[in-house]
């Protein structure tokens, strides 16, 4: 008889502290949710197409590491299964071009809108990992100081609209109903971006086009949810 008394207080016990941790899974499921997130992202040397008229077969790009930060929603249809609306910006500084004499004071960044979806595994713990992926648009913005290449002087920002696209993956704790954090990873990509300058200094060029190659950029971050 105490045996069996035992067994079915232990069996109680278990259900009280299982049941808290499956209402923290399935919470998400027909829920909004709000997300940010704050880290570095470096940038892969990318092609330099053209330089205002003079191809420059071999050309690079290379960036310094840089800033990433972003904000969206989302409405989680299921426990496992989300989509979602993100912008951000992903800020780096250009650190060299092949055959310019001066790179001063130059940046490159993205400033993406995109559509994505999500995938979570839905369980009884704390820790749940996730993946997923989206296309969008990215606004690719070029602010300069000066760049001297090929006897030109490029001064000014503008800006040009690209095809975007991203995967992702994360692990976020679940800190009560409403809130999670974690640590997420990007891997984003765009089309070729190009900008029409009207700044010059020195020569005239023959094309007021400077275009890089498509762009690859590796971002961490530490990632807050907070679901209504």
């Amino acid at each position: 008889m105490k045996t069996k008394s035992r067994l079915i207080i232990l069996l109680a016990t278990l259900a009280c502290i299982a049941a808290p941790l499956r209402l923290l899974a399935q919470f998400d499921q027909g829920h909004w949710y709000f997300k940010a997130d704050l880290g570095a992202n470096w940038t892969q040397d990318a092609d330099l197409k053209e330089f205002f008229g003079v191809e420059s077969p071999g050309g690079k790009v290379r960036f310094d590491p840089g800033i990433r930060a972003g904000f969206g929603g989302g409405y989680n249809f299921t426990d496992w299964f989300a989509t979602e609306f993100e912008m951000g910006v992903m800020q780096s500084w250009i650190r060299s071009m092949t055959d310019a004499t001066q790179v001063h004071d130059a940046s490159f960044a993205n400033v993406p809108f995109m559509v994505n979806v999500k995938f979570q595994w839905p369980n009884t713990k704390r820790f749940i990992p996730y993946i997923g992926g989206g296309i969008g648009g990215s606004a690719a913005i070029i602010d300069v100081d000066e760049i001297d290449l090929n006897g030109v002087s490029l001064h000014g920002s503008e800006s040009t609209a690209v095809f975007a696209y991203q995967g992702f993956a994360g692990l976020k704790f679940q800190i009560d109903r409403q809130m999670t954090v974690g640590v997420e990873y990007h891997y984003f990509g765009t089309d070729d971006p190009s900008w029409e300058a009207h700044d010059f200094f020195g020569g005239v060029p023959p094309s007021d086009t400077m275009r890089f190659g498509h762009i690859q950029t590796h971002s961490f971050s530490a990632v807050f949810h907070y679901t209504f």
